[in-house]
């Protein structure tokens, strides 16, 4: 029989143990910056009347902003949409500016961004394919970035056949490891209808299937294309978008067309993931004009 102290000795390690496991599943695994839709041109005047400023500003605003963050992230990732006017010379502008950022940058394509220059300009492959998806790992982390531009009405995209069924034999693998999902278009209705109905996926509903079987683990789909910073909570997944670094854009209920976010900055998002939570802190900035100093701001 046991001694009342050995039984309280016993409770106290299982309790030690407990609170142990507990914050080993909350430690910080990852933490990187999401940015999305700058959108640059290879014309330093290039703007339009939706915008306060030129895009270009507001890229390389973005990469003063991500160097004198006050902390290390692991990565930044830009989700589309790199150029306005994809042709070569966008993408040596965007090169130019990008290549400032100080941490690893992984890059996924826009509707607007142009296959060949993308991949050979901005990451340098000597090799272009017709499809620019991919996987890799941080922290014990895995991470899916997926290419939306499937032909598709309008400005909406999709994944097609053969990249849904790459996401479902990763979905469906035994794989305990946390995951995070990154494509430029909205694949569920963000309660828009400008962009629910003409600029989503079309295979969006099927998109959000093939990622149910691993929602124990997934931590997030983050995208851009709304030019907007909106969450989205759907079965369990978390879809999260990042405002663009050039100009913000409104679609309220109801609304069918867009109209510009007047005086709303740019941004970007920060995202930590843990071992069972997400993390996210909006970070907007303001565009300094003719050289006067940018005064951050920072939304929980």
């Amino acid at each position: 029989m046991s001694h009342p102290q050995q039984l309280s000795t016993i409770a106290f390690r299982r309790d030690d143990i407990q609170q142990m496991l507990q914050a080993r599943s909350s430690e910080i695994l990852v933490r990187f910056v999401h940015i999305s839709d700058t959108h640059i041109s290879a014309d330093p005047a290039y703007s339009h009347a939706e915008a306060d400023y030129r895009p270009m500003d507001g890229a390389r605003e973005v990469v003063r902003q991500i160097n004198a963050l006050p902390f290390q992230p692991d990565f930044v990732l830009h989700s589309g949409d790199v150029a306005y006017d994809p042709d070569d010379s966008a993408y040596v502008a965007a090169r130019e500016i990008l290549s400032e950022i100080r941490y690893p940058v992984h890059y996924l394509m826009g509707n607007h961004d142009e296959r060949t220059g993308f991949q050979r300009i901005l990451l340098g492959q000597a090799e272009t394919s017709p499809k620019h998806h991919y996987q890799f790992e941080v922290n014990g982390a895995q991470f899916v970035v997926l290419d939306s531009n499937a032909p598709a009405p309008f400005a909406g995209g999709a994944l097609g056949k053969i990249q849904m069924e790459w996401l479902r034999e990763i979905c469906n693998a035994p794989d305990s490891r946390p995951l995070a999902v990154f494509v430029h278009h909205n694949a569920i209705p963000i309660g828009a209808p400008f962009w629910d109905d003409f600029m989503r996926m079309v295979d969006g509903e099927q998109f959000h299937a093939a990622l149910l079987p691993a929602v124990k683990r997934l931590r997030g789909v983050f995208f851009g294309h709304v030019h907007q910073a909106t969450e989205t909570y759907r079965d369990g997944i978390l879809y999260s978008s990042a405002p663009s670094t050039w100009y913000q854009l409104h679609c309220y209920p109801g609304q069918s067309g867009i109209s510009q976010d007047e005086g709303s900055d740019p941004g970007f998002n920060v995202i930590t993931i843990s071992g069972q939570q997400t993390f996210i802190r909006r970070h907007r900035f303001h565009v300094p004009e003719h050289g006067t100093n940018p005064v951050p701001r920072s939304d929980k």
